[in-house]
């Protein structure tokens, strides 16, 4: 399961606050999700294309959504607003030509 750097200190030193998360499922099944953010006392607030959701909870209860089945991923919303390019840092990439095109604004 991958988590975000800010989702990582948030969930070593949770503070009382509400943060939006954006969380991966491998299954697409919200069920387990809706349920503990609810009995957290916050909640799904929406889909999110790519089998994620955007949930609303206390930091406090980020160890229950890392403990849950199914969870791939769980990020900040913030994400959103700078977008998730799934084909940047695949495990089939090849390293020596990761940086061709760069300063040329092309993308290979």
């Amino acid at each position: 399961m991958y988590l975000s750097h800010p989702v990582r200190r948030m969930r070593r030193e949770p503070q009382a606050e509400s943060v939006a998360l954006v969380v991966e499922l491998d299954d697409g099944d919200p069920s387990a999700l809706t349920e503990t953010a609810e009995e957290a006392g916050g909640g799904v607030e929406r889909e999110l294309p790519f089998d994620c959701w955007l949930v609303t909870v206390p930091e406090t209860a980020i160890d229950d959504l890392c403990a849950l089945d199914g969870v791939v991923r769980i990020e900040t919303a913030a994400t959103l607003e700078h977008g998730v390019d799934e084909s940047v840092g695949g495990a089939d990439e090849d390293p020596a030509t990761e940086d061709e095109g760069v300063g040329t604004g092309e993308r290979r």
